[in-house]
């Protein structure tokens, strides 16, 4: 049952409550827990009844600076007593600033006042909420509980580092935080590095890394997925403590260190494990996927799987590429071959649906156009896979795809619906660039696609910069393909280039790719008088059906 109380606070924002009752109720609301459950379901857009004819306003980016304007801009106009503005806005001030509380049908919150409950005060008052760089993930995680204040400082050499707050989840430990000089400025060119340390001293951060670069929103976020270092929410430790250091900012040398404690327990709790055993699917190509464990934590979803591929899977392809070192800081041309599997568990498209058969979350092969993929809540993980484990019937690779949280008691269900297969190819496309731009070359290669090239740019170098050249490419690709990889060019003189090609795709009414873009040539010495451009490995996608029901209890 809803507190009465609740429906005066739009009779509150209006002013159309007297002194002693507006009093009241801010003094009701700090001390009423069904007035602070009702309001926190609003928020979440729970209960949109409750102030359904208010309509949402936009948070602005200097979010604390406008809010007022906006409790002005969506309070709707009074028809029996006229307020100015100034006065509207007045009193939407006070009721935020007096509880806590949040008018209006705002999409985000800020609270200067007094806290209320304890979950609520963090849901409203915690900067994932407002960070344009925080995904849903970190807002739910919020919601849950699993955020904590820091308030921690170091200042060092003019230059301050200040840890504002901090986001422990079974899936990821992400925190965000301020670096600015004397004048307040913020330092964009910093790097945090850190150490991940158990209760037995070892640092989980030891062999993945530990240099921490963080987004910028309002602050910087930096976050670290824990699926790269732990196999499951069971194997984290229950303590851990969080070691952020820098020894130089802005090229100053310095000491900017914090250590921060770890309670895992509540995150580990609050993450529920579908575990699978013997689903196993098998396809016509030879790829084999079993399905292991998909985890739900507040901040994302985990799905794990092995994939099984023969050596026989493994392609040879010859790759050009610009090697940087110490040797050489400007980049080296090397060509060489590289033993590439045919399979990937990265290279499928499989989605997961709700009993209304609503998508959740969708996964497809990374480097597909926008045009072509199909993902869906993705949170793209900076490694999703652990070295193969040779096996006699071929090589056994882990993997993870991680999405947005999936929340609440109800039945899914996965269905696989593509994998991709790498092929070799050798076509060679001759042209003269002098002649493009008066007439285009069209070329059809061995796997039924045609490549029409255009349009040849050449821009020279100026001191160590070398050259480049830019041509427009448009092309069909052959039936089932999707991409072209690993293209290179040889000049007139028999040396090759890397070449990178960017496009966008779409499928024509046959469902065949399109593809429409540029071919960039870089570090040349001189304008080229005939090219030979090539590509070495394509991507052909399959159809295939396997459904794998769970359900989350």
């Amino acid at each position: 049952m809803k507190c009465f109380m609740f429906n005066q606070l739009k009779l509150y924002v209006n002013d159309e409550l007297a002194p002693a009752e507006s009093k009241g109720l801010e003094q009701h609301v700090e001390n009423c827990p069904q007035c602070q459950k009702h309001l926190q379901e609003w928020v979440e857009g729970m209960q949109e009844e409750d102030f359904s004819d208010i309509p949402e306003a936009p948070v602005p980016d200097a979010f604390t600076d406008e809010v007022m304007d906006k409790l002005s801009d969506a309070v709707p106009p009074r028809s029996t007593r006229k307020r100015s503005s100034l006065t509207r806005r007045q009193r939407g001030w006070d009721i935020v600033k007096k509880t806590g509380l949040v008018v209006a049908g705002l999409t985000a919150l800020v609270v200067t006042g007094t806290v209320v409950s304890p979950t609520f005060a963090n849901y409203v008052n915690s900067l994932f909420q407002i960070e344009k760089d925080a995904d849903s993930g970190m807002k739910n995680a919020v919601h849950k509980g699993l955020v904590q204040k820091l308030e921690q400082k170091a200042t060092d050499q003019g230059i301050t580092v200040e840890l504002k707050e901090l986001l422990a989840d079974s899936m990821r430990i992400a925190v965000i935080y301020d670096v600015y000089d004397e004048s307040g400025k913020k330092i964009e060119d910093h790097v945090l590095n850190a150490k991940l340390i158990d209760q037995n001293g070892k640092d989980w951060f030891e062999d993945d890394g530990g240099d921490n670069s963080g987004s910028h929103g309002e602050f910087f976020i930096t976050e670290r997925f824990l699926n790269e270092i732990f196999e499951s929410t069971e194997a984290t430790p229950d303590q851990l403590t969080l070691h952020l250091e820098q020894t130089e900012i802005a090229d100053k040398t310095g000491k900017w260190s914090f250590e921060v404690p770890i309670d895992m327990k509540k995150a580990k709790e609050a993450t529920k494990t579908v575990a699978f055993k013997d689903t196993a699917f098998q396809s016509p190509q030879g790829l084999g996927i079993e399905l292991k464990n998909i985890e739900f934590s507040p901040s994302a979803t985990r799905v794990m799987l092995d994939t099984t591929f023969p050596k026989s899977a493994y392609l040879e392809v010859e790759r050009t590429s610009i090697l940087y070192d110490r040797k050489n800081p400007q980049g080296a041309i090397i060509t060489e071959k590289e033993r590439d599997p045919a399979f990937s568990g990265e290279n499928m498209m499989y989605e997961i649906t709700n009993e209304k058969g609503e998508v959740v979350a969708a996964w497809d092969m990374k480097s597909l156009d926008d045009g072509l993929d199909n993902k869906e809540n993705v949170l793209f993980t900076p490694r999703t896979e652990e070295e193969a484990e040779e096996r006699p019937e071929g090589d056994v690779l882990n993997w993870w795809h991680t999405f947005g949280p999936i929340q609440g008691e109800q039945k899914l269900k996965l269905e696989l619906k593509k994998i991709y297969e790498k092929k070799l190819a050798s076509p060679k496309f001759d042209l003269v660039p002098t002649e493009l731009d008066k007439k285009a070359a069209t070329f059809k290669d061995e796997t039924g696609s045609t490549f029409t090239f255009s349009s040849f740019a050449w821009e020279p170098g100026n001191g160590e910069d070398l050259g480049e050249a830019v041509m427009t490419i448009e092309g069909t690709l052959g039936k089932g393909i999707v991409e072209n990889r690993d293209w290179s060019v040889k000049d007139e003189n028999g040396k090759t280039y890397p070449a990178s090609v960017s496009t966008e795709s779409t499928r024509d009414k046959d469902g065949r790719v399109q593809i429409k873009g540029e071919i960039t040539i870089p570090r040349l010495k001189q304008q080229p008088k005939k090219l030979t451009v090539s590509y070495s490995t394509y991507m052909v996608e399959h159809d295939v059906k396997w459904e794998v029901p769970f359900e989350i209890k």
